[in-house]
């Protein structure tokens, strides 16, 4: 009898064991998300606002098309995607837009959705919301794609896409991009110490 019940108790443990392991990796990560979000936050107040842009916000995506550039064709296997009746052609995280006998770069309206999004994007926090970040683009992950967002306030970028323009207001410089703007910040939160912060003006 003995036997038999140690060996029930041998099967209970190797049943339980592979639960509760999965229980606490995924504790785990809930843990490093958690530590990486109150240190995005806390990162935040660190950010000195530069009165003068050094129009360089461009050179991360160096080689890259120019927002509002116009070329003749598509890139070869860029995908079709549609939203709300308006059709883009979207190919390395840039999207063009059919005008006349060419195409345009352009930012895609609120609620088009892509399945992948390049290595290079960024995940930027904003009141504790996770948001990827590329190209002058924000999305949001949605039954595992990429939803199109408006900018979040207070987010911060590591580069915008030449092709922006540069507005003085209140003797402040801010980058425009396709009516959002952007405030130069010197930062902690990249690696040459310069951010792109989205504000309302």
């Amino acid at each position: 009898m003995k036997k038999l019940f140690a060996i029930i108790g041998f099967i209970f443990i190797l049943t339980a064991a592979p639960e509760t392991n999965h229980e606490a990796q995924a504790q785990t990560r809930e843990q490093v998300e958690r530590r990486h979000t109150r240190r995005a936050v806390r990162r935040r107040t660190r950010r000195r606002v530069r009165r003068r842009v050094s129009r360089r916000a461009h050179l991360r995506y160096h080689g890259m098309p120019r927002y509002r550039a116009v070329v003749a064709v598509a890139p070869q296997g860029a995908v079709v995607v549609k939203s709300k009746g308006v059709s883009y052609h979207y190919h390395s995280g840039v999207f063009y837009q059919s005008r006349n006998n060419d195409f345009i770069v352009v930012r895609p309206i609120v609620g088009v959705r892509v399945r992948t999004l390049p290595a290079a994007k960024r995940v930027v926090v904003v009141n504790n919301r996770n948001y990827y970040y590329y190209y002058g683009t924000f999305y949001q992950e949605k039954r595992g794609e990429y939803e199109v967002v408006d900018a979040p306030e207070g987010a911060l970028v590591d580069a915008l896409p030449e092709g922006y323009e540069v507005e003085t207001k209140d003797d402040t410089e801010y980058y425009v991009l396709d009516g959002v703007y952007y405030q130069e910040v010197d930062t902690d939160e990249y690696e040459d110490g310069v951010g792109y912060e989205v504000v309302t003006l």
